[in-house]
């Protein structure tokens, strides 16, 4: 088995951006802007601690809300959207991650679970320490077969 601490420092880190929790939807959409390759917007505490993943549907759904007042949008969904007011509000708390000490095999087959692409690592304190990619796990596997 082979764990991923042996390996984190030889692979890539794949760009992400981190926000507080208390920054409000309309700075969400200027750091989404000055980020478009960005795929992972991660939330966190005041103490740098990960608290979830903010997905860009999620943020475009509550920007889009009040321009999509008509039928195509539920009343429930449209009054979540419109009192959003922070990245807490719609943050998905759920968040799939990696601790430095778990072997490769156990981390892989999580993101395939969930069908993640890339995944952060996080250490005992709940603090990012890298995004990674899937598929260079994939690969170090493969070196070592």
């Amino acid at each position: 088995m082979v764990k991923l601490v042996n390996v984190l420092d030889s692979l890539p880190n794949y760009e992400y951006v981190t926000v507080s929790q208390d920054m409000p939807i309309k700075d969400l959409k200027k750091i989404v802007r000055e980020h478009p390759g960005v795929r992972s917007i991660y939330v966190t505490d005041k103490e740098g601690r990960v608290l979830g993943e903010l997905s860009i549907g999620a943020l475009i759904k509550n920007i889009s809300a009040k321009r999509r007042c008509s039928s195509r949008i539920s009343t429930r969904e449209l009054l979540s959207c419109l009192t959003c007011k922070s990245a807490s509000d719609i943050v998905d708390r759920r968040l799939v991650y990696a601790s430095p000490d778990e072997d490769i095999e156990r981390v892989l087959d999580r993101a395939l679970k969930y069908n993640i692409k890339e995944m952060p690592v996080v250490d005992e304190s709940g603090k990012l320490l890298k995004n990674i990619s899937v598929l260079d796990l994939l690969a170090v596997l493969d070196d070592k077969d």
